[in-house]
């Protein structure tokens, strides 16, 4: 499946990954592959994707996704590397 990460900058990050996991208002989601078409409510906190041999971490303001069972699209406020961040900003410190 292909993961799309939009932000008021952007495309972010576009790649072909296994799985997708990330919170939303209703608690912690992992996305396969095929999986039945959703839309939620993102919260502030780590996305994770993984394809074969490649893991990527970023750490997202609340948004949306939305799945349709190839692709998963993410639209984000403000998404950023966690080693790149403040994390006074998305801990509340």
């Amino acid at each position: 499946m292909i993961l799309k990460i939009f932000s008021p900058d952007g495309l972010i990050f576009e790649k072909e990954v296994k799985i997708v996991t990330f919170r939303t208002v209703e608690g912690e989601m992992g996305i396969l592959d095929k999986r039945a078409p959703m839309i939620g409510k993102l919260k502030v906190d780590k996305l994770i994707a993984k394809d074969e041999n490649n893991e990527y971490k970023y750490m997202i303001d609340d948004g949306f996704v939305h799945c349709d069972g190839k692709n998963v699209i993410i639209v984000t406020k403000g998404v950023k590397i966690p080693k790149d961040m403040d994390p006074h900003i998305y801990m509340g410190g």
